[in-house]
């Protein structure tokens, strides 16, 4: 196993800091100061420093939690009046690492994990996790705007084009859609109203892959099985290979 993986794995730092703390002489293996970043490690034999402390290797952690509107998705203090998702997690000094954020106003599916290998992978957007949200627009949202979106936009110099998009329901002053694409920042969701004129009025992420919502209230998580774990590393790019 590549040293760099191996002290992702253990949750000390993500892949690309632990490559940065390599290239700076900060990990021993087996006594000897190491700077090449393809250097393998065997995790039964080998002894792995950082800073002088040994790094033992840990199975990552993988939890689900469905945040609530007007609660930031991070897991430190409540900034003034805005509350923080940290009040729903108990055990804190694991080390969570909050991926897939959404915004205050948003709710829905976010991912808490110590795995600092899937961490990175989906740091910028999601990777290649589909998301599945369910966008409020205000006015209504027929075929042709459908069709539009469809079609996908660009932001921040790409092209952004959505696996789905169907209409759920409309009252005619507002109308709901489906819309599953690997992205959780905002801005590329509030630019699929901009390109129909229509404003984005309320987001619910209600899928990270293939993880649900279902069975839980807001505020409340749940920790994910083996075989769940294993479809979203494969989503996300995340290989098990040296």
């Amino acid at each position: 196993m590549r040293l760099q993986r191996f002290l992702a794995q253990s949750g000390v730092a993500s892949r690309r800091s632990a490559e940065k703390l390599i290239a700076e002489g900060k990990v021993r293996v087996n006594g000897v100061a190491v700077a090449a970043l393809g250097t393998q490690v065997d995790p039964r034999s080998d002894r792995v420093e950082l800073d002088g402390k040994r790094v033992r290797p840990e199975s990552p952690l993988y939890r689900i939690l469905l945040k609530p509107r007007a609660c930031l998705a991070t897991l430190g203090r409540p900034e003034g009046d805005r509350p923080t998702m940290a009040g729903f997690v108990q055990d804190l000094e694991l080390g969570w690492k909050v991926v897939a954020p959404l915004d205050f106003p948003a709710e829905g599916v976010v991912l808490l994990t110590t795995d600092g290998e899937l961490a990175e992978r989906m740091s910028r957007g999601g990777g290649k996790v589909p998301m599945t949200y369910h966008l409020k627009f205000q006015g209504a949202v027929g075929a042709t705007e459908l069709e539009r979106l469809r079609k996908g936009w660009r932001w921040s110099g790409r092209m952004v084009r959505p696996a789905v998009v169907e209409s759920l329901a409309t009252t005619g002053k507002n109308t709901w859609v489906e819309m599953v694409i690997p992205e959780t920042r905002p801005r590329v969701l509030k630019v699929a109203g901009e390109v129909i004129r229509r404003s984005l009025l309320k987001v619910s992420r209600v899928k990270l892959g293939l993880l649900s919502f279902e069975g839980l209230k807001m505020g409340q998580s749940r920790d994910l099985t083996k075989k769940e774990i294993d479809a979203l590393r494969r989503a996300a790019g995340v290989t098990s290979e040296d």
